[in-house]
């Protein structure tokens, strides 16, 4: 996936490190009358949702390049009807998971509109654009104007950045819901179980199928490293001669946890954020045993890299030593499967507008 809109992966810390008050410093920036224009409707369970051209417009501009080559001139062509379907496809694919995500949220009591989302919102802002006191995020130094161009830079007006940062707390509400704040370690009063229900058994029936997969995770960043040196980098990884010698090599020449590399993490059908990644979910299902993948960009709001997996084998042995944490991708996946039979549901319900129908691709871009 080319640099995709950043979701706030990290957002409840992130939040804590807000301050509560003066959230009024950096008011909201309205958006255009051609930003609000609505170019596809969706509806579930009697709930109407919008896809406006300033939601469109990020997607799309994030996405041509796959189908462009980085040329606008493409879209005004006759080849570029297929691509059209396609990338509309995809951009309906990534809207309805935003809107299920809502959806779900609001269904089991946590409205990402209501007060105090808006003040969560705000101090998100707040904390973005001033940074916070212990330097873990940079902020612009209190410079609104800086923080706005930031979000152009990445394809994005205020108000559809603030769309992402309402699907982040509705993702994290759902989560809790279904997981639970409790723990084996900190088993306090004021803690509570999830809404899930399984078994031991439930979770090994879960690693034992094809709907998961045991990889190395091998991290390169970005923004230090570019994409040829990545790619020769993969290149020795995959060459190595042995297991050993492709780990300790991705290890030693990569900023990798080594853990992630040398054991291994189970990644699921559904466990993961299939709109962030979704190519790294159908790389690893797809890995054989020692096969290395393809080069995978990951882009996130905190990090953006380049992702090598490394297939490992399923074994009884791992399942016993990193129970806790494939109990997590388990729980991980049911969450996924609850928000993608809402998602499904979400697009199969997509009707275009007479603004779509109309759209001129090629001079889609930011003002």
């Amino acid at each position: 996936m080319k640099k995709i809109i950043a979701l706030i992966l990290a957002l409840a810390s992130l939040f804590s490190l807000a301050a509560c008050g003066d959230k009024s410093e950096y008011p909201p920036v309205e958006s255009t009358e051609e930003e609000s224009r609505v170019l596809m409707t969706f509806s579930y369970e009697g709930e109407d949702y919008e896809l406006k051209y300033e939601l469109y417009r990020a997607l799309f501009l994030n996405f041509k390049g796959e189908y462009d080559g980085g040329d606008s001139a493409f879209w005004n062509t006759e080849a570029a009807e297929e691509a059209k379907a396609l990338i509309n496809d995809k951009i309906v694919s990534f809207a309805s998971e935003i809107f299920a995500t809502v959806h779900i949220a609001k269904k089991i009591g946590f409205d990402p509109y209501s007060k105090d989302a808006d003040k969560k919102v705000a101090e998100y802002v707040k904390l973005s654009v001033e940074g916070s006191e212990d330097g873990s995020t940079s902020g612009f130094g209190g410079d609104y104007d800086a923080y706005l161009q930031s979000l152009k830079e990445k394809n994005l007006n205020y108000s559809a950045s603030v769309l992402l940062i309402r699907y982040a707390l509705a993702y994290d509400a759902v989560v809790e819901y279904y997981k639970g704040t409790a723990s084996k370690d900190n088993p306090t009063a004021d803690m509570k179980d999830g809404a899930l229900n399984f078994t031991r058994d439930d979770v090994k029936s879960f690693y034992e199928s094809e709907d998961s997969a045991r990889v190395s995770v091998i991290t390169i960043n970005s923004d230090y490293i570019d994409k040829e040196i990545a790619e020769q980098r993969r290149s020795e990884i995959a060459s190595a001669g042995s297991r050993a010698s492709a780990l300790s090599l991705a290890v030693q020449m990569t900023a990798s946890i080594p853990d992630d590399v040398f054991s291994g993490v189970l990644i699921g059908s559904r466990s993961l954020d299939s709109a962030y990644f979704g190519e790294v979910t159908k790389a690893a299902l797809a890995l054989s045993v020692d096969e290395t993948s393809e080069l995978i960009e990951v882009s996130t709001d905190s990090v953006s890299e380049y992702w090598i997996l490394y297939g490992l084998e399923k074994s009884d042995e791992y399942f016993e030593e990193y129970y806790d944490s494939i109990e997590e991708t388990y729980v991980a996946q049911r969450i996924g499967e609850i928000i993608e039979n809402a998602k499904n549901e979400i697009e199969r319900s997509a009707s275009e507008t007479k603004d779509l129908k109309a759209l001129n691709y090629s001079s889609v871009s930011m003002p």
